[in-house]
């Protein structure tokens, strides 16, 4: 077993190296808009105290409401002084915005509800994030029109573009399709703005946004070139268009493109499956309809059109196809919305499997 000696204190002139310092900790102070004299209850973000009443944090939190009126809650022994103030692990600005919103006058919030700028979408976000966290119903109801309506009107840029991943992940959160509809809508068009897409997937990654990330990997394998540039059979290629990309990320998108020409070749040949229309018997469907089908599919994936869009933009093709299907075959009146209605199924199943093309196998990672 080991002893610790104690050593003599040296004696002469200090040297500051000797010395060590004891970080200070931050001072704690009253935030400057949201402690009120009159306040009931005091709580702590990070190192900000705000005082504010309680009857706003209960009336449509049932999460706050629990807390005040079950005896022995957190709000029993917390909250009555600067000291015992009631800590909550939400950011200074999170919380702010929170207060921000429940002490709002209605003409206020109805505002937001028509003009709405990327500045005032990271604090709705806030609230949206809060709200929901805290049982806010109403607010979080509020908040989530609020950010449905304005992502459309927004022009967003890669500076803004983290708000639409946020603004993907409370939809997730609340398992609201119309906000992701609209999210992944901007998103799309962002892509098409001329963002830089390296800086954008650099961004994605390091925030860990996943939602858009096969998006805009497969818009980046459209902008990239690769051109054969070894003596004839070799494997050698020259990929341009891939400035500012790391060694794996570019690995993910050359086994994704292959991946993706596989895909698009499978779907040459093998149309999805055509559902019955109600007035067309079964006999009529499985003798004429499908065989009809299956004989125009592979036409229809060959046209000029669908062959003028890069083979791994699946999407891209798939929608074209659905543009023109209709055109042509002898196929009952009443099963034709239903060949529109396969094909939208397919670019649906598409793209809820589309970061699987990116997923790199083992052997590729190597």
């Amino acid at each position: 077993m080991s002893v610790n000696r104690r050593k003599r204190a040296r004696v002469g002139a200090p040297n500051p190296g000797d010395s060590t310092e004891v970080p200070t900790q931050p001072e704690v102070t009253h935030d400057a808009d949201y402690y009120f004299d009159d306040g009931d209850f005091v709580i702590r973000a990070e190192n900000s105290l705000f005082k504010v009443h309680k009857f706003l944090l209960s009336r449509d939190s049932s999460m706050f409401k629990d807390m005040f009126v079950i005896p022995g809650g957190t709000a029993a022994a917390n909250g009555l002084t600067d000291e015992t103030a009631l800590l909550v692990s939400d950011t200074v600005g999170a919380f702010r915005a929170l207060l921000w919103v429940l002490y709002a006058l209605p003409p206020e919030l109805q505002a937001y509800l028509t003009n709405v700028t990327a500045r005032d979408l990271d604090r709705i976000l806030l609230v949206a994030e809060i709200t929901n966290k805290y049982h806010f119903t109403t607010l979080e109801a509020w908040s989530m029109q609020v950010v449905r309506s304005a992502v459309p009107r927004i022009t967003f840029t890669q500076r803004t573009s983290l708000l639409l991943g946020r603004a993907m992940t409370i939809a997730d959160r609340c398992s609201d399709t119309a906000l992701s509809d609209v999210a992944l809508t901007a998103w799309e068009a962002l892509l098409h703005s001329g963002v830089n897409l390296p800086q954008l997937i650099n961004v994605l990654e390091q925030d860990q946004l996943t939602c858009f990330s096969a998006l805009t990997y497969c818009a980046q394998l459209s902008a990239m070139k690769i051109v054969r540039s070894g003596p004839p059979g070799s494997r050698v290629v020259t990929v341009t268009g891939c400035d500012g990309l790391s060694k794996a990320q570019l690995s993910r998108l050359l086994f994704a493109r292959w991946s993706l020409d596989s895909e698009s070749l499978r779907l040459s040949k093998n149309p999805p499956a055509l559902s019955r229309g109600a007035e067309c018997n079964a006999t009529n469907h499985s003798a004429v309809c499908i065989h009809e089908w299956n004989k125009l599919w592979p036409d229809w994936m060959a046209t000029k059109s669908v062959l003028a869009i890069d083979s791994v933009d699946l999407l891209g093709r798939l929608n074209e196809v659905r543009k023109i299907v209709h055109r042509r075959g002898q196929i009952h009146p009443t099963c034709r919305p239903m060949m529109v209605v396969a094909v939208s199924t397919l670019i649906a199943t598409m793209k809820g499997n589309l970061g699987d093309h990116f997923e790199l196998p083992a052997a590729w990672a190597e």
